[in-house]
C-alpha cells in the first residue's frame, strides 16, 4: 500500500503594503507659504491613515523654487528610491515636482527603470498606467510655460519698480547696513572704503592696497583675505556716492545667471537714493584712474604665444619685458592660493616650439596622414548615428504636434496655449532640420583641419606656423603641450 503524507494547509501570507513616499515643495519661505507646506504634509498623512494596500513610510519636503538645482528633500527622495526603500512616490502636481522638462523626464524613466511608480493627482496621471512618455512631456511642458510666465511676471513687476525708483535694497554693501529697512552708514567699515579711495588716488595699486589691509588683520567683506579683485569691485561700486544702477547683471530663465549686462537688456541709474560714503568728485577722479591704468595695460610686449599660453594651475602666462623676457604665471603674486610653477625663458619657449615644428614637419606622413584617415572613418560613424537620433526626436515632436491638437479638441488646452507649445515645437524642428543639413554636409571641421595642418607644416616656415595651427598651450614650467589645428598635441621639454 502507497504511503500519503499530508502536507498541511499554510496560513495565508498577509499582503505586503505598497511603500509610498509624498513629496511636497513651496516655492519661497514666507509664512503663507509655511502654512501651505503643512497642508499639504497634513493631506498626505490623512490619505493613506485608512489605506488597506499603501503605507506612506516617508514624506519629503522642499522650500525652494522648482527650477533651483538644489533641492535636498528632493535628493533624499531619489538616494532612498535607488536604495530599495520605496514602491510608489505622490505628487500633487508635475508643477511641484519640476518645472524642468528635461530633468523631469530624466528622473521619470530613473525611476521606471528601479520599478518606482509616480502619480500626480492634479494632472490625473499615473506612470503606473501610461507608456507613453508624450501625455508626461506635454502636461510637464505646460507647467515649465506656467513658471516661465510666473518669471516673466516677477521680472516685469520689479522693472517696473526699477524704473519708478521704488524697488527697495535686498542687501546693501560693505559700509552700509539696515536699520527698519533702510539703509545706513556703518562707520567703521565706511571708514575703510574711505582709506581704499585715498590710497588708490595716491597711487598705490589695487594688489598693494589688499595686501596692506591683510597685514593689518582688516575683515574683508567676506571674512576671508583681500584680494584686488575685492579692491576694484569697492572702487566701481556706485551705491557709495548714493546711486544705485540696477540690472547690472541678468538672468535667463532656465539657463545662465548672473550673465553681465553689455546692453542686452535696460539698466536703470538711480541717483541719491542712499547715504554717500564717498563725494562724487573722488569717485570720477578714481573711474578715470583706472580708465588710464586699464589703456596703460594694454601696450604689452607682443608674441606668437601671446594669449594662448596657460598654466596648470588654470590661469594664464604672460611675458614679461626684462633684459631676458620670461614667461611667468598671472597668479604668481596673488595674495590668495599664489602659483608657485616656475617661469622660463621666452628664448627657451621659441627653441622648443622650432622643434617641435621640424618633427612635426619630418615625420608629417606618419603623424597627421593616419589621423586624417582615422578621424574620417570615426567621424562617418558618428554622423550616421547623430543623423538616426535627430530624427528620431523629428518623429516624436511630430506626434507631440497630433498630441497636443487631440488635448486641444478635447478641450484640455485652449486654442491659445496650443499654438504658444506649437510654436516652440516648431521652432525645435527647425533647429533638427539644421543640425541634419550640417551633418549630412560631407565636409567636417576636424578632417579639414587636420588637412589644413598637414599642408601648413609642408610648406610654411617654424616662425609663421604659430599663427596658423597653434590653439593652445599648457605649461608646468619644465615642460610645454601645443594643441594644433584638429586636436593634435605635442609635448616639448623647455
Amino acid at each position: 500500500m502507497r504511503k500519503m503524507t499530508v502536507i498541511q494547509q499554510q496560513a495565508a501570507q498577509k499582503h505586503k503594503k505598497l511603500r509610498v513616499a509624498a513629496y511636497c515643495r513651496v516655492s519661497t519661505g514666507k509664512d503663507e507659504q509655511k502654512l501651505s507646506l503643512e497642508r499639504q504634509l497634513m493631506y498626505f498623512q490623512q490619505s493613506f491613515r485608512s489605506s488597506e494596500n499603501e503605507e506612506l513610510v516617508e514624506i519629503y519636503a522642499d522650500t525652494a523654487s522648482g527650477t533651483a538645482d538644489c533641492r535636498p528633500g528632493f535628493q533624499q527622495l531619489l538616494s532612498d528610491c535607488r536604495a530599495g526603500k520605496i514602491d510608489r512616490i505622490v505628487s500633487k502636481s508635475l508643477s511641484r515636482f519640476a518645472r524642468n522638462t528635461r530633468d523631469c523626464l530624466s528622473t521619470l524613466r530613473e525611476l521606471k527603470k528601479l520599478g518606482v511608480t509616480v502619480v500626480f493627482e492634479k494632472e490625473g496621471i499615473d506612470t503606473a498606467r501610461v507608456s507613453d512618455e508624450i501625455m508626461i512631456t506635454v502636461m510637464e511642458g505646460l507647467a515649465q510655460e506656467e513658471s516661465a510666465s510666473i518669471s516673466r511676471n516677477i521680472r516685469w513687476s520689479l522693472q517696473r519698480k526699477m524704473a519708478d525708483g521704488t524697488l527697495g535694497i535686498a542687501r546693501v554693501p560693505y559700509g552700509y547696513r539696515k536699520i527698519d529697512g533702510n539703509p545706513v552708514i556703518e562707520e567703521p567699515q565706511a571708514e575703510i572704503i574711505r582709506r581704499i579711495f585715498a590710497l588708490y588716488l595716491s597711487g598705490t595699486g589695487a594688489k598693494k592696497i589688499a595686501v596692506l589691509l591683510n597685514d593689518e588683520n582688516i575683515p574683508s567683506p567676506t571674512g576671508t583675505r583681500w584680494n584686488n579683485v575685492t579692491i576694484l569691485k569697492i572702487l566701481r561700486q556706485e551705491k557709495y556716492i548714493g546711486d544705485i544702477r540696477w540690472q547690472k547683471t541678468y538672468s535667463v530663465f532656465m539657463g545662465e545667471k548672473g550673465k553681465i549686462n553689455h546692453g542686452e537688456r535696460d539698466s536703470y541709474y538711480i541717483r541719491s537714493c542712499l547715504p554717500a560714503i564717498i563725494s562724487r568728485d573722488d569717485f570720477m577722479a578714481v573711474q578715470k584712474l583706472r580708465e588710464k591704468n586699464i589703456r596703460k595695460a594694454t601696450h604689452t610686449t607682443v608674441s606668437p604665444f601671446r594669449g594662448k599660453t596657460k598654466c596648470i594651475c588654470g590661469r594664464s602666462f604672460f611675458l614679461k619685458k626684462d633684459k631676458k623676457p620670461i614667461w611667468e604665471c598671472t597668479g604668481k603674486y596673488s595674495t590668495v592660493n599664489p602659483c608657485n610653477t616656475p617661469v622660463f625663458s621666452d628664448a627657451d619657449y621659441h627653441a622648443a616650439w622650432n622643434r617641435m615644428c621640424i618633427k612635426l614637419s619630418k615625420y608629417a606622413d606618419e603623424i597627421i596622414l593616419p589621423c586624417i584617415r582615422l578621424f574620417e572613418l570615426a567621424e562617418k560613424t558618428l554622423i550616421n548615428e547623430e543623423v538616426i537620433q535627430l530624427r528620431e526626436q523629428e518623429e516624436e515632436l511630430s506626434q507631440r504636434k497630433y498630441v497636443l491638437c487631440s488635448l486641444c479638441f478635447q478641450g484640455c488646452i485652449t486654442t491659445e496655449k496650443l499654438i504658444s507649445l506649437q510654436s516652440a515645437i516648431d521652432a525645435e524642428l527647425e533647429e533638427i532640420n539644421t543640425k541634419l543639413t550640417f551633418l549630412e554636409c560631407p565636409d567636417n571641421d576636424t578632417v579639414s583641419e587636420l588637412k589644413s595642418l598637414y599642408e601648413f607644416i609642408t610648406r610654411i616656415s617654424s616662425d609663421r606656423l604659430s599663427e596658423m595651427i597653434l590653439i593652445g598651450a599648457l605649461s608646468d614650467g619644465h615642460t610645454i603641450e601645443f594643441e594644433l589645428l584638429g586636436g593634435l598635441k605635442l609635448r616639448e621639454v623647455l
